[in-house]
């Protein structure tokens, strides 16, 4: 009988508890799931910006123009060739980038990528050899080759949308815009200048990434992006100009010809990317 106080309250907390239940069931009876809501699905469109650091292959270009001389030191006409190496190098260099994305299902998107005036300074390495034998060298900066590079990609997000981490794998394509034509001082031989003229066009090719997008947070739109691109990339190129080189046995320096038509510049790169953005729905 002393347990008898205890069992009203007890049937009243019962009582709470199965109307609790019945409030969260479904129409089968069973308690409703509460589900997470999506951060990335479909429908979502953020943009970025940030910083990009592009590093493209270091030769980006290698030619030997060979002409043949009559060599002096003999009556006989005797052609001996003189070679003359041309090597264009490209350096790295870090800008800005924008990209837009817009999710059209859950898991797959669309993305726009620019990056804006990367400039990579060139220089010319020369060497020249005649007969085979190594008769002297020149290098010379070249300046900046502005180059813009605008990709487009497909990227498959490969989580649930309800995840703060979207990693993502990328394919797409990127056209390279580099300056067209423009003429530089290219070669210095014992403080004789010579002017020459570099013409750089432009490239259309693939590309391919992969990134992750992280969302601060599931009632925030702000997220921070992280990237690497490899964009292939080889516009046409063509370099020409003169240079006097000191041949044991001539009198006067020989003036060398060197023209290259229509080569590849190799802009190859890697490009490495972090930013920051803002996404919403509509």
């Amino acid at each position: 009988m002393r347990f008898k106080p205890l069992l009203i309250p007890m049937a009243v907390a019962g009582f709470a508890g199965l109307a609790a239940q019945s409030a969260l069931a479904g129409p089968s009876g069973y308690p409703v799931v509460q589900s997470t809501p999506p951060v990335w699905g479909a429908g979502t469109f953020a943009v970025r910006v940030g910083a990009a650091y592009v590093d493209p292959d270091e030769d980006t270009v290698s030619n030997v123009t060979t002409s043949f001389l009559d060599d002096p030191t003999t009556e006989e006409v005797e052609e001996i060739p003189l070679d003359v190496g041309t090597f264009i190098d490209i350096d790295d260099d870090t800008s800005w980038f924008i990209s837009a994305t817009y999710v059209f299902l859950d898991h797959w998107a669309v993305e726009l990528h620019y990056a804006d005036d990367v400039s990579f300074e060139g220089s010319l390495f020369s060497d020249a050899f005649f007969d085979g034998e190594f008769i002297g060298e020149f290098t010379q900066d070249l300046g900046d080759f502005d180059t813009n590079y605008t990709k487009l990609f497909v990227d498959w997000y490969f989580l649930d949308p309800t995840c703060l981490w979207q990693p993502y794998v990328g394919l797409g394509a990127v056209y390279t815009d580099v300056d067209e034509d423009f003429i530089r001082p290219v070669f210095t031989n014992d403080n004789r200048w010579g002017a020459g003229k570099i013409g750089v066009g432009s490239d259309f090719s693939w590309a391919a990434q992969v990134g992750v997008d992280v969302v601060l947070g599931r009632e925030s739109n702000w997220i921070v992006n992280a990237s690497a691109m490899y964009l292939d990339a080889s516009p046409d190129f063509s370099i020409g100009f003169d240079t006097e080189t000191d041949i044991p046995g001539f009198d006067d320096p020989v003036v060398s010809s060197v023209r290259v038509r229509d080569a590849d510049l190799d802009l190859d790169a890697w490009s490495f990317n972090l930013g920051i953005g803002y996404k919403f729905n509509f």
